[in-house]
């Protein structure tokens, strides 16, 4: 596939694919030239992200992790440039999808109600916004993990529901990531993330696992990724290395850079202590913001109410070269320029 380095490039969409939640009435063309396109990587980006993107606030608990009040994901996409998502799901078999909220019958406020809602909306903005950089959707399975015998089809189900909304071609997957290497980890560390020419417009999946079994049996005990949809926390070592996370950009740092020079994506966060960061704490979105990490993840991707606290990626058109392993030529404009995104 020809790189946009060189080329004027016409994007036409249509209605030809995916159900309701994804699909397009609408044929649009937009037209963009990325320069660098066949030089930047993704791994070269820093990027705003949200946790637990689709909360609505519960007036009725206390507590500044109740009171987050996310808008839609389109609006974070276009007004708070937000470029990583997070998404806590539990199967409801009533539905025959899965189920997008916090807790349980506590905190259930959700700006799209069900897994092919969210990605339905993350789609139509897709469609209407090509030159966008990908973007990553963390899937956090709040499920008890059925037994080993049903794990395969509890998978299966789960990317069926993607693929319902997300046609293959618009998903970055870990073997297109992987090519002809033997791993996915000798991908990363010889060549890192494609480039920015071969992502826009689509999105990647991340699966959040630090130690239960989901993760475990999806990446086959930590081996191999082949035929999946989504990649699992790893560290540089790992055969199917490519994404991380770790939440504290202090506490973990020198992991954080580690995994960053092995050319994995790393996930780290702005605040953790909501009412420290709300008090005009700013250690961690600070130390977050200056090291390697490519999605700085916040509650507050725009400021609120009753605090000068929030997330902002200075220079960023909205995401910025990333301040540790972004060549000398990349510009945010070479990311993704304001004048190819307007609907």
């Amino acid at each position: 596939m020809l790189g946009f380095s060189l080329l004027l490039m016409a994007f036409s969409l249509c209605a030809c694919s995916g159900t309701d939640e994804g699909s397009t009435l609408v044929a649009t063309k937009r037209s963009f030239a990325y320069p660098l396109d066949d030089v930047l990587r993704l791994h070269h980006v820093q990027a705003k992200a949200t946790h637990n993107s689709f909360h609505l606030a519960n007036p009725d608990l206390s507590g500044p992790a109740y009171a987050v009040d996310h808008a839609p994901l389109d609006v974070q996409f276009s007004d708070q440039g937000v470029r990583s998502i997070e998404l806590d799901l539990r199967y409801d078999e009533a539905r025959g999808d899965y189920k997008v909220a916090h807790v349980p019958l506590l905190d259930e406020g959700s700006t799209c109600a069900t897994l092919g809602e969210c990605l339905g909306i993350v789609k139509r903005w897709s469609d209407a916004h090509p030159a966008h950089l990908p973007i990553t959707i963390m899937l956090d399975l709040k499920d008890f993990a059925p037994g080993a015998d049903a794990l395969e089809a509890y998978f299966g189900t789960l990317h069926e529901k993607i693929f319902r909304v997300w046609p293959e071609d618009r998903i970055v997957t870990p073997d297109e990531v992987q090519g002809d290497y033997a791993t996915l980890g000798e991908a990363m560390r010889t060549e890192g993330w494609p480039t920015l020419g071969k992502l826009r417009g689509r999105v990647i999946f991340t699966m959040y696992n630090l130690t239960d079994r989901f993760g475990k049996a999806y990446s086959r005990e930590g081996t191999s990724l082949a035929g999946r949809l989504a990649f699992t926390r790893t560290v540089p070592t790992d055969p199917h290395a490519a994404w991380t996370l770790y939440d504290d950009p202090k506490v973990t740092k020198d992991l954080i850079d580690e995994a960053a020079a092995a050319n994995l994506l790393v996930r780290t966060r702005a605040e953790i202590n909501l009412a420290a960061a709300l008090a005009g704490d700013t250690t961690l979105r600070d130390a977050a913001l200056a090291g390697p990490a490519h999605f700085v993840t916040t509650d507050y991707p725009a400021p609120i109410d009753g605090s000068t606290y929030h997330v902002d990626i200075t220079g960023g058109t909205p995401a910025r070269c990333n301040p540790v392993t972004a060549p000398a030529e990349c510009t945010s404009e070479a990311l993704e320029d304001p004048r190819f995104m307007k609907p």
